[in-house]
């Protein structure tokens, strides 16, 4: 049952340090959510185990386990910390169509959108296929931080690191537009950060801000073309001459933090 996946997995999040768990508990949330569900009743049940037992677990009980539940009556309330962000999570939600209504204006404005003039159809959340990008993100990122480790003794892999620094962020925003507010499938053919960064902004102001700012950092130097293809520098340059250890580092840190976020 759900509450019973809900509760297996609680389990195995309680054993993580604070910050992985925090993102474990995000995802559940959005997991779960009824706006977010296909089947609404049975997740407004699931939500509300998921809420109350995350208050017990943040109050130092132990888990409500799901045959128990019907005995133990004994009322839990939730954390502050957590009951906040539960609070800022509706306010997305009721965002989040306006937020799809207005994200062809602000794609057509920053080139997100390849033809045409006429807004077909809107995107729906999708959090299974968000799981999936931010899975190839924190893939990404590990590998990124392999090169990063190499960059001072060998600085022709500061284009890789660039490069992959534009790869996190383009997945990682890709996947909060699918959890969030949906993603048109047109849209996966262009990086777009700028683009997807400001969509996101609009539904998730409060946990997003620098968002923009850091995705611009990624797109303006051209990382996604100039890390890779000769043609982009005036020759006899190439990609693996042009970027330093400095730029390598700032745009890693950009890309880690949208991960974050």
């Amino acid at each position: 049952s759900a509450k019973k996946q809900i509760c297996e997995e609680l389990k195995r999040i309680w054993k993580l340090p604070e910050d992985q768990r925090r993102k474990a508990i995000k995802r559940m949330y959005l997991k779960w959510h009824p706006d977010k569900h296909s089947n609404p009743e049975m997740a407004t049940k699931a939500f509300q185990y998921l809420q109350r037992q995350i208050a017990r677990l943040e109050a130092g009980r132990t888990l409500e386990e799901p045959e128990q539940e019907e005995k133990d009556t004994t009322p839990c309330a939730p954390s502050p910390g957590w009951s906040s962000w539960f609070n800022m999570w509706d306010s997305w939600a009721g965002r989040a169509h306006r937020a799809r209504r207005g994200e062809q204006d602000y794609y057509y404005s920053h080139g997100g959108y390849s033809g045409g003039s006429t807004f077909t159809a809107m995107p729906t959340p999708d959090p299974e296929k968000g799981r999936v990008w931010i899975k190839q993100a924190e893939a990404d990122m590990k590998a990124l931080r392999i090169v990063l480790a190499k960059v001072d003794a060998e600085q022709e892999v500061c284009c890789h690191a660039c490069f992959l620094a534009h790869e996190v962020a383009e997945r990682a925003l890709k996947a909060g537009k699918y959890a969030v507010c949906g993603l048109r499938s047109d849209s996966l053919q262009h990086p777009n950060l700028v683009g997807h960064a400001g969509a996101l902004e609009q539904v998730r102001r409060q946990l997003t801000v620098g968002l923009l700012q850091r995705a611009r950092a990624l797109e303006s130097p051209g990382y996604f073309l100039k890390t890779r293809y000769p043609n982009q520098h005036v020759p006899p340059a190439v990609p693996a001459e042009h970027f330093s250890p400095a730029q390598a580092r700032e745009a890693a840190t950009c890309a880690e933090e949208i991960l974050d976020m």
